[in-house]
C-alpha cells in the first residue's frame, strides 16, 4: 500500500522549492486559465506561479491525494485573494495543473483522499 502522506509531503516540498512544468505546458496552462477567466487577460507566468506558491505555502491549506487509476496526484487547496485555488502535482513534484475551484464539490465528486492541512502534513 502506498504511503500517501509521504508521497504528498515529498511532492509538495519540491513545488515549494521550485515550480517545474512538463516542457511547454506552463504557457499552455496559463493561456487556458486566462481563457477560462481564472486569471486576468494580462496575467503572466510570474503571476500564475505566485498563486501556486501561495497555495503550497499556506499552513491552513487542505492537502489531498487524487487516486487516478492507482497513480497518486498530490493536491493542495487554499484561498488566494478570497478565491479557492487547487494545485495538483505529480508524485515527482511536477506541476499538473492549478485552477480556481469549488473545492468542496470538486473533491467530493472524485477519488480524492484528504490527508489534513498543510500545517499537519508539513509541521
Amino acid at each position: 500500500m502506498m504511503d500517501l502522506r509521504n508521497i504528498a509531503r515529498r511532492a509538495i516540498e519540491k513545488v515549494q522549492t521550485e515550480i517545474r512544468w512538463k516542457p511547454g505546458k506552463d504557457i499552455d496552462h496559463l493561456k487556458h486559465r486566462i481563457a477560462r477567466g481564472h486569471l486576468p487577460r494580462d496575467a503572466t507566468m510570474k503571476m500564475y506561479e505566485a498563486i501556486i506558491t501561495s497555495v503550497v505555502n499556506d499552513p491552513s491549506a487542505d492537502v489531498y491525494v487524487l487516486d487516478w487509476y492507482g497513480t497518486p496526484y498530490p493536491t493542495v487547496v487554499a484561498e488566494v485573494h478570497e478565491n479557492p485555488w487547487l494545485v495538483m502535482t505529480s508524485e515527482a513534484g511536477i506541476m499538473e495543473t492549478a485552477f480556481l475551484v469549488d473545492a468542496a464539490g470538486y473533491v467530493a465528486r472524485r477519488n480524492f483522499v484528504r490527508l489534513g492541512t498543510m500545517k499537519e502534513l508539513l509541521p
